[in-house]
Formats: structure tokens, C-alpha cells, sequence
């Protein structure tokens, strides 16, 4: 089988892509978290490993106050040209052209534990070519469990999303069906320059209870070769995207930070932006990129900028 390669989405495919990813979140809130082995409908599993052709299409993080989180990162990265919904939950989705940060409102359980703080709830990759049926009747002959209709998947607890590739969202489109209901252009929360151009995604970064285990399902389910660094840490890579994998210091597995390609900025200018915006500046985090800027946002969330 060959290797994971990365494509890219035209405009439209991306609006599509990101009115999906917004409705399987409102479905986390309504669906039971975790379906039993079973619950797959009739189909041949899908082969493995599955090819990957994003490694982060989307992160989703759970705040305490929706609006207040949007209009940070709308702030720091997507001026006005914001997609959501208002029904069932408020939830807002900033683009990073491509890629997307989902903004959903805190809830206390799920696969990654209770939660009583704002957390990175979990990131979404996309797979060619993908069926859900399939896909569910893999999880199943595997015994893995899986929640929210089988999109979602537990790796050492933390959510995995998985999406279907481009042609099953070219596929989509052409049905005109439901997929884009409710979610839409939402008001301006800020209408200004953003602080940074944002090029998508450059890293997520995973603190993992069994880092062994987890390490070793991602290559099975997803036929990604992990490197390994002499620190520990493992890192799986499509294009110029990284997910890191590293041991979790204590406590169980979560999604610890991500990193978002920016075009180059005045480092000083960004950072009192940031820090009169409630984030707070880090000096460094530690195995990146020197000319990155490391800060947590107003709820205590990690983001890093990357400059190109």
C-alpha cells in the first residue's frame, strides 16, 4: 500500500467540509458516547491500515463561554468570516484556511473524562476512500469501541474523528442533501485585521497514559510510521503536518496543545495583542520551533504560532 499523502480542498469543498465537522459535533451532545460492538450496520469492514489524506483536518475545544472564546481566536486569526450555529448549542468554527478550530460549549464527560475545565475536546483527520458503514464494521470485528454513530474513536481515550476524503464530500454536495443544515455565516464578532495569517495546521500534540499502546494503534488503523526521538517523544507526519505523541506526566491521556502555521509577524506587536486580549505569552515550550510564539489563550487552551 502506499504511503499517506496530503491533497488540498477548493473553496467550496472546504465551506462543505467545515458545515460537516459542525454537525457531527452538535450530534456528540445528543448521541450516547460510547455504542456498544454490534451497532455497525451490515457491511464489508473496511481494510486496514486506511489512508489517511489529512492529518488534522479540524481540533474541537470546550469553553466555558462560546462567544467570549470565538471572538479571541476570531481576533487572533479569521476576522469576520465565521460559520455556526446558534441551535442546539452555540458553537462557532474558525477557519485556519484549511483546517478549522471548533468552538463548542463545556460539558462535564465523555471519553476523555469528566471535565469541569476548558479542554481541546478532541482533532478529526480525513481518510480516502471511506465508508461509515465499513468503517463501523471494522471497529466491530476489532472489538474497539466507538461513539457518536461510529465517526469517533477512543486512541488511549483520546477522541479520534474520523471523516470521509474528497470525493465523499464532492459526493455529498452533489446530493444537496441535509449535511449544511443549521449551520451558516454567523454576525461578526470582531470585523478588524486579524493579528496573523493562518496557513492551517502544523502540529497537535498528544500527552498519552500508554504511549506504547497508543503509538502502536495509530500505525494499525492509519499505516503511519512513527518516528521516535531520542527524548521519548513519537511523531507521525503527512506533508508538513505533525501529530506528537508524547507520555503523559500524570493523569489520563488528552490532546496537551496544537500549533497553527502563521505567515511571519512582529513577535513583540502579536504578543501584547495577545496578552491585552486575556492570553498569556510563554517563553518557550520546548522542542519546536525557536521562532514560534507559545502562549495559552484566555481559557488556558495551548496554542502555538508558527511562523512560515
Amino acid at each position: 500500500m502506499s504511503g499517506p499523502t496530503s491533497t488540498s480542498l477548493d473553496p467550496e469543498s472546504q465551506r462543505t467540509t467545515r458545515r460537516r465537522l459542525l454537525q457531527g459535533l452538535g450530534a456528540l451532545a445528543a448521541a450516547p458516547w460510547i455504542a456498544p460492538a454490534g451497532a455497525a450496520d451490515r457491511a464489508v469492514p473496511l481494510r486496514l491500515p486506511l489512508h489517511l489524506t489529512q492529518m488534522v483536518n479540524h481540533i474541537g475545544i470546550s469553553v466555558r463561554n462560546v462567544r467570549k472564546s470565538a471572538s479571541f481566536y476570531s481576533h487572533l486569526l479569521d476576522e469576520a468570516h465565521i460559520l455556526g450555529q446558534e441551535k442546539p448549542t452555540l458553537r462557532y468554527l474558525i477557519n485556519l484556511h484549511p483546517g478549522a478550530i471548533s468552538v463548542g460549549p463545556l460539558s462535564a464527560g465523555g471519553p476523555s473524562g469528566h471535565h469541569t475545565t476548558p479542554f481541546i475536546d478532541h482533532f478529526a483527520v480525513l481518510a480516502q476512500p471511506f465508508s461509515l458503514a465499513a468503517w463501523r464494521a471494522r471497529l466491530d470485528a476489532l472489538k474497539i469501541r466507538y461513539f457518536a454513530q461510529g465517526t469517533f474513536v477512543p486512541i488511549d481515550g483520546v477522541p479520534v474523528q474520523l471523516l470521509g476524503g474528497h470525493e465523499a464530500m464532492r459526493r455529498r454536495r452533489a446530493r444537496k442533501g441535509p449535511a449544511g443544515a443549521g449551520f451558516m455565516p454567523m454576525a461578526p464578532l470582531y470585523t478588524g485585521e486579524p493579528l496573523v495569517k493562518a496557513h492551517g495546521f502544523k502540529r497537535v500534540t498528544l500527552q498519552m497514559a500508554n504511549l506504547d499502546a497508543a503509538t502502536e494503534e495509530f500505525r494499525t488503523l492509519f499505516g503511519l510510521p512513527p518516528h521516535r526521538t531520542d527524548s521519548g517523544r513519537v511523531f507521525f507526519q503527512i506533508a508538513d503536518i505533525q501529530l506528537e505523541l508524547q507520555d503523559a506526566p500524570s493523569g489520563p491521556s488528552r490532546i496537551a496543545a496544537f500549533a497553527i502555521k502563521v505567515e511571519p509577524f512582529d513577535r513583540a506587536k502579536v504578543s501584547e495583542a495577545l496578552e491585552a486580549l486575556g492570553a498569556k505569552v510563554e517563553a518557550t515550550r520546548g522542542g519546536g520551533n525557536p521562532a514560534a510564539l507559545p502562549f495559552a489563550d484566555p481559557d488556558g487552551i495551548e496554542c502555538e504560532l508558527w511562523p512560515l
